[in-house]
């Protein structure tokens, strides 16, 4: 069984984050999900300012250590709070910002041990929701699954 797991992060410019791991409600899952489902929180009471590169690199070395010990696929539900975005990248929301974000974190790191998918459902007022699975590689069929299967809820 999956428990709660709580990391705190500092980054060098002193903003402080809290990355947390708990199990993910699977009633609103489908019983075609095998794998047990957590849910990762990046939260943080200052949204202010821009962070570096490193802490980015300290949340995917959290993330990827508790896959690495959890066979799970991790959810991750961007959220839409403002966020500094710079000027190139004032386009898009918030949440899509940080979703793009969020898969940069991986990309960098260049390690093709894990697999990454957005989803983007659409609310009934037109909104655009971002949603990231991550697991390990040797899971990427039972991700392919859980990725169609919550893509089917969207209709």
């Amino acid at each position: 069984m999956l428990s709660d797991t709580v990391y705190n992060v500092l980054s060098k410019e002193g903003h402080r984050y809290i990355l947390s791991f708990s199990p993910f409600n699977s009633v609103q899952l489908p019983e075609s999900i095998i794998l047990p489902v957590a849910e990762v929180v990046i939260a943080t009471e200052d949204n202010k300012g821009f962070n570096n590169a490193s802490t980015l690199f300290q949340f995917t070395a959290h993330i990827k250590d508790y896959l690495l010990v959890n066979n799970v696929i991790l959810y991750c539900y961007c959220d839409n709070r403002e966020i500094d975005r710079g000027k190139r990248h004032l386009c898009l929301t918030p949440q899509e910002y940080r979703s793009l974000l969020f898969e940069a974190m991986f990309s960098r790191t260049n390690d093709d041990g894990f697999v990454i998918k957005t989803i983007v459902l659409t609310d009934l007022n037109g909104e655009s929701h971002f949603i990231k699975l991550i697991s390990v590689k040797a899971n990427e069929e039972v991700l392919d699954t859980a990725f169609d299967e919550i893509l089917k809820m969207n209709k």
